[in-house]
């Protein structure tokens, strides 16, 4: 029974962990897609 406890805790450790970094993943994208356009919108004014 401790390992089934441990083995869950370590696993939703493991699961918040790749969770989180797939979110933080989208999230860059997201801005490196708003950068971009800022950047050859600002090229375009001058």
């Amino acid at each position: 029974m401790t390992y089934l406890f441990t083995g869950m805790i370590i696993g939703g450790i493991i699961g918040l962990m790749v969770g989180g970094l797939a979110v933080a993943f989208k999230a860059a994208e997201k801005e490196l897609a708003r950068l971009d356009k800022e950047v050859s919108d600002a090229h375009k004014q001058n």
